[in-house]
């Protein structure tokens, strides 16, 4: 599960499995909170959440779209040998 970045104690990764998914950030703590965002070009769009608040949501949804650049490119950059 590639690391991106972490941020406010959170952790913003892929996991190699879901290359054959549209680009997507999974975002978690140390506890067993985790969200899931679907990256499109400009920003992220919530998909899933266990346990983050909503104030957090918003947080995340920032930081990704803060980071969208970045997010997208390493997503497709490590998926890019793999069939989409």
């Amino acid at each position: 599960m590639p690391t991106i970045f972490y941020k406010y104690g959170w952790r913003f990764y892929f996991v190699s499995f879901d290359c054959s998914e549209p680009p997507h950030i999974h975002v978690g703590n140390d506890s067993d909170k985790v969200c899931k965002f679907w990256l499109t070009n400009s920003n992220g769009i919530f998909e899933d959440n266990k346990g983050f608040s909503k104030k957090e949501l918003r947080q995340i949804q920032v930081t990704i779209n803060d980071n969208i650049d970045l997010l997208n490119n390493t997503f497709n950059e490590f998926c890019s040998n793999y069939k989409r």
